[in-house]
């Protein structure tokens, strides 16, 4: 293999064998995670070179980005497949790494059934109550979850980022839960988002996770939208049968792959 760069002020590392490159970014260190998370994103050239067909060079590439994070201590490496198939798993269990995380993606046509649940938009005095919410809802989640306001300003300073599709629903002056909903006008035609919707664990089974879902749909309708996405964990029956319910299909699947050295 070629060669190893670091960045160690930004955790990140590029290993490349002067044709194909896996690029390594490490979480944060917080105390008492035992396995540092290391994310691997492969930018693999066109076939037609002499260095194998595509699968291997994958293969060899997921093999070098294990030797790197091993020589910096272990970790536990995630990589990534969009729209997974049939043989996705193939190439990366080869590559010693493990099937662990279903993303699943579900669409479906606007708009969708009115609601009369009453939201209003995302205010900057809201960020302690939303964070409550978010992270009692999210606690197992590993994106969603631990959520700081550092996190929070970083995902709002994104150029998509509207407060108008924030929509916050408030139960006895509380917020009770939150629909955030986001645009992709680079798609064409543009599409809308539910990007994330939690109800605080106190008033789950009211309901108000369909009304919720509900609102963000009549707002992104209201945009001049046609259709609408959300992503879903496969093992999160619950909201899955929520989101069939409103008329959601799956569309595809995101496949996570794991592997531990130490």
């Amino acid at each position: 293999m070629g060669s190893t760069v670091a960045s160690p002020a930004m955790d990140r590392f590029t290993v490349s064998d002067g044709t194909d490159t896996a690029t390594l970014t490490g979480d944060p260190e917080p105390p008492g995670v035992e396995l540092r998370r290391w994310a691997v994103d492969l930018d693999i050239a066109a076939n037609g070179t002499d260095a194998g067909t595509s699968d291997e060079r994958t293969c060899r590439m997921l093999e070098a980005a294990t030797q790197a994070v091993s020589m910096q201590g272990g970790g536990r490496l995630e990589y990534w497949i969009q729209k997974a198939g049939p043989q996705s798993d193939k190439v990366p269990t080869a590559a010693g790494f493990t099937p662990f995380r279903d993303l699943l993606r579900l669409r479906r046509q606007l708009p969708a059934l009115p609601t009369d649940l009453v939201t209003r938009p995302f205010a900057d005095d809201d960020a302690t109550s939303f964070l409550a919410v978010n992270n009692a809802a999210f606690e197992w989640h590993p994106e969603q979850g631990d959520m700081t306001l550092e996190d929070l300003e970083s995902r709002q300073s994104e150029p998509w980022y509207e407060a108008d599709g924030f929509l916050l629903h408030e139960v006895d002056g509380e917020v009770a839960g939150f629909c955030w909903t986001k645009v992709h006008d680079d798609d064409s035609p543009a599409l809308g988002e539910i990007y994330a919707i939690a109800v605080h664990p106190d008033r789950h089974g009211t309901g108000l996770g369909r009304a919720l879902t509900l609102a963000g749909l009549s707002h992104l309708a209201d945009r001049g939208l046609r259709h609408a996405i959300l992503y879903v964990e496969s093992d999160n029956r619950p909201a899955r049968r929520m989101y069939e319910g409103l008329g959601f299909d799956r569309e595809f699947t995101n496949r996570a792959y794991q592997r531990i050295v130490r």
